[in-house]
């Protein structure tokens, strides 16, 4: 008895407590950046699963509440290092997007849809692994010939959401 409520229900109400706080991290959670010595998704697991086994050790066995306690908390502290060393901390390192930036378009090769005029802008696709990119492209140096639609080009810079291209050749020697 702590406080005049029976252990067990303490535990029930620490459990409860915990699914409450779960849900709103699982919702809010990317909100807050919990980069401190205490990180609320390894406290609120542990307290959960305390609690829970800190339940059945009190309904189910004869040991004194201190004992459960100690060992309810050890079996937490084991199910939360193993669920943070091979749950979070993979899912922390792994990448959010497979969007792809400006950056990594140029150097790629790249189909003319529209010609690209002398002296103005085209359009140009560019396949990847997610899919089609157009954009609209303008030549990055003076070119002598207009490329025609279908033809190759390599992008070279991206300003402004428009792509500078120079004619793509296989050999550049």
């Amino acid at each position: 008895m702590v406080a005049g409520y029976p252990l067990d229900t303490i535990y029930l109400y620490v459990l409860i407590g915990c699914t409450v706080v779960s849900i709103l991290l699982f919702i809010f959670g990317d909100i807050f950046d919990f980069d401190g010595p205490i990180d609320p998704m390894l406290i609120v697991p542990w307290l959960a699963f305390t609690s829970l086994f800190g339940i059945i050790g009190e309904k189910f066995t004869d040991v004194t509440s201190i004992i459960v306690f100690l060992l309810s908390g050890g079996l937490a502290m084991i199910i939360v290092f193993l669920m943070n060393f091979y749950i979070l901390v993979p899912l922390k390192n792994s990448e959010a997007s497979i969007a792809v930036t400006e950056k990594d378009l140029e150097g790629r090769k790249a189909t003319v849809i529209t010609p690209i005029p002398l002296k103005g802008m085209g359009e140009i696709k560019i396949s990847s692994v997610t899919g089609i990119i157009t954009r609209p492209a303008s030549y990055y140096e003076p070119q002598e010939v207009e490329v025609k639609a279908g033809s190759d080009v390599l992008v070279i810079e991206i300003k402004d959401r428009v792509c500078y291209v120079v004619p793509y050749k296989e050999n550049f020697i």
